[in-house]
């Protein structure tokens, strides 16, 4: 006979139960079908394996090496085929993420190789979207934006069918560049603000954002001011304010780096600008839910945890 992963398994369990009949027991066959196991791995292998002098089980010296290997053996065939099944049982495809004009590619990306080792079996298209309206008609699966907000109140709805799933609060920073306090000074409270040049942001919507609120303990105050420029995007924001342009709003992701390397100085700490926009995670409402688009939004709400504006306060 040749031998089988059968056979070997068999000759193993005597061995560990120190008895035919307990490993027939345990392997539900009959105690004959034992001893027919180990006389063919014998003969196959034309060694003993079992010293027969004996009223228990001992094994040969020959014995001993054979266990020894087919324990080896086992294990790696055991490992193997528990690594397959959980490959298996990862999702896997291909996941179109649509980012929207207010969603830097810098956070996301810092997001992807932990999920990349998590998820090997999922493959990643990052795309720029400008429109809701993308998610499935171009294959797009889940849209990352900030929440649909007007200026003065309200959210834009979202089209029917989609799921807008919160991820993370973030907090807005106030800030400009060294060359523009330097040259324009540095607003002590935010009406100040009605002196500087103050650059509006623009939404996807074509909302101008031309009105700050503030607040701190027994405080509030709203700023609208009336902007000389006025951008869509929060990269050309950012390089405006970079270039000396004038004062931003923006979330603190945006500017972590610039605020670190003194391209930017932050003003107006001791005040809350409020108002934030949450970022969501934007996807077709589907029975079943996509296994890639659940894990990836779950992945996603834990790595910007930290920059949820309870946690970073």
């Amino acid at each position: 006979m040749r031998l089988t992963l059968n056979a070997i398994n068999v000759f193993v369990r005597a061995v560990e139960t120190n008895s035919f009949v307990a490993a027939a027991r345990s392997l539900l066959i009959d105690p004959t079908a034992v001893s027919r196991a180990i006389k063919a791995l014998e003969t196959e292998l034309d060694v003993l394996l079992f010293a027969r002098s004996t009223r228990t089980l001992k094994l040969t010296t020959d014995g001993e090496r054979f266990y020894r290997d087919c324990v080896e053996v086992l294990g790696k065939l055991t490992r193997a085929t528990s690594q397959f099944r959980a490959d298996r049982a990862l999702p896997r495809g291909r996941l179109k993420i649509g980012m929207a004009p207010g969603m830097p590619h810098r956070l996301l990306v810092r997001a992807m190789p932990s999920f990349q080792k998590q998820y090997p079996q999922i493959e990643v298209v990052l795309l720029r979207v400008d429109d809701a309206a993308e998610i499935g008609d171009k294959g797009v699966h889940v849209l990352m934006r900030g929440r649909s907000l007007r200026q003065r109140g309200g959210q834009h709805p979202e089209p029917q069918g989609l799921v807008v799933r919160k991820l993370v609060q973030p907090r807005y920073i106030i800030c400009a560049s060294p060359d523009y306090l330097d040259r324009a000074g540095t607003p002590q409270k935010p009406t100040d603000l009605l002196q500087h040049a103050c650059i509006a942001h623009v939404t996807l919507e074509r909302d101008i954002h031309d009105e700050w609120q503030f607040a701190r303990p027994h405080a509030r105050q709203r700023v609208r001011f009336s902007p000389k420029l006025m951008i869509q995007g929060v990269d050309g924001l950012r390089e405006a304010s970079v270039a000396g342009c004038g004062i931003i709003r923006m979330v603190g992701w945006n500017v972590e780096e610039e605020l670190r390397s003194r391209k930017l100085v932050r003003i107006l700490s001791d005040w809350e600008c409020t108002g934030t926009p949450p970022t969501v995670a934007i996807y077709r409402k589907t029975q079943p839910m996509l296994p890639q688009v659940s894990v990836f939004v779950r992945h996603l709400a834990d790595a910007f945890r930290r920059y949820n504006r309870v946690a970073g306060a």
